[in-house]
């Protein structure tokens, strides 16, 4: 059994940024990825201010990769809509894209990516760690970066959060050339009962459909994805306008269950030093704010520097927590409020009346983008 210096699991948008930044670094770093090849994932797709950063810094190009300006946003319940411009200027692509521009970077940098690897178990002993991968036998390894998204590793099951019955849909759609100009640099949110949905163009002409609904609604619709986006659509004309005659890129929509919206990670009394958990694995934040992959990045940046700097995973992951908690809390709360019509209708008057308060909640829910390499966290 080879022993590694780092291992990162999940080859995601949190732990392809550790990957790179190590490997940049001089770290002996194996990524493992449980896909064989790029892939979508449920996801909004929309990259803030704080996520472009991050991503320049590991020489990402967005622009090289189609990445579609996001300069407004629309928000919509029935027959009423308000708009308003969010105060950064904002980017969205494909997880299928921007994940392999991530992976293949890792390996430009110098990290050791491997396809194809489901860990199965992850084992701590009294020396290092011990990773189990499917096909590849057992691995040993020092540290630990978990960025395995939205899905837990059994033994590492995460607590529950504080909304955790939203069940998440992902569609791709080819727009008509008018939808396509229709919802240019903007996307579009849908309130509906029982959820949200976002809309907004991705790159090659196509448009990303992401929506969260309650276990109790989607039951209500007969738990079938044509159900659902049957009634939602009925309901919201502006969506309906935007999808007639929209082409599905799938057969079927990507789902994912169980989503623990407002889960903050809080370091237990029996911890594991070498063990720095990343993305959704350290915070959940709900879908509508439009911060996952911020949080990704960032907690991806802050982990790296801090091990590089020989520090402890659970000073990390207490400054990590520091830093998300307000974050999470106030989307958790409007997240909250906006399962219940009269909250929905509440929030779309008060934005009709003073279009401001849409751009002041994108403002104030924001990491100030904070560059690890300039902050002794450890």
């Amino acid at each position: 059994m080879k022993r590694r210096e780092v291992v990162v699991i999940g080859g995601g948008v949190a732990g392809s940024a550790a990957a790179i930044r190590l490997a940049q670094n001089g770290q002996d770093v194996l990524l493992l990825e449980k896909e064989p090849a790029a892939h979508d994932k449920v996801c909004g797709e929309f990259i803030a201010a704080d996520a472009q950063h991050y991503l320049r810094e590991l020489g990402i190009d967005l622009a090289a990769l189609d990445a579609e300006r996001i300069t407004g946003i629309r928000i919509t319940r029935g027959q009423r809509t308000s708009s308003a411009r969010l105060p950064f200027s904002a980017l969205s692509l494909s997880r299928r894209v921007l994940d392999e521009a991530l992976l293949v970077r890792a390996q430009d940098q110098g990290a050791r990516v491997w396809r194809g690897a489901a860990v199965t178990a992850l084992i701590k002993g009294p020396e290092c760690w011990h990773i189990e991968v499917a096909g590849h036998g057992v691995i040993q390894a020092e540290t630990i970066f978990l960025a395995t998204g939205k899905h837990d590793l059994r033994e590492w099951r995460r607590p529950r959060g504080t909304q955790n019955d939203f069940l998440g849909f992902k569609c791709h759609f080819l727009l008509t050339p008018t939808q396509r100009v229709a919802l240019a640099e903007h996307v579009e949110m849908t309130l509906f009962n029982g959820g949200y949905a976002g809309l907004g163009l991705v790159e090659s002409g196509k448009a990303n459909l992401c929506l969260v609904v309650t276990r109790r609604h989607f039951a209500m619709y007969g738990k079938k994805w044509d159900g659902l986006l049957g009634a939602i659509l009925k309901a919201a004309p502006l969506l309906a306008e935007r999808l007639a005659g929209a082409e599905a890129c799938w057969p079927r929509p990507l789902s994912i269950f169980g989503i623990p919206y407002g889960f903050v990670y809080r370091v237990p009394s029996k911890t594991s030093p070498g063990l720095y958990r990343l993305g959704d694995q350290m915070a959940v934040i709900p879908s509508f704010s439009g911060y996952g992959m911020s949080i990704a990045l960032h907690t991806a940046f802050l982990a790296a520097e801090c091990h590089l700097r020989g520090g402890n995973a659970n000073v990390y992951h207490r400054q990590a927590r520091s830093d998300l908690l307000p974050l999470v809390r106030s989307a958790s709360l409007l997240s909250k409020m906006a399962e219940f019509p009269w909250a929905q209708r509440g929030m779309l008057f008060a934005s009709q009346i003073r279009p401001e308060l849409i751009t002041m909640i994108a403002r104030q829910n924001r990491i100030s983008t904070l560059q690890a390499t300039l902050r002794p966290v450890c």
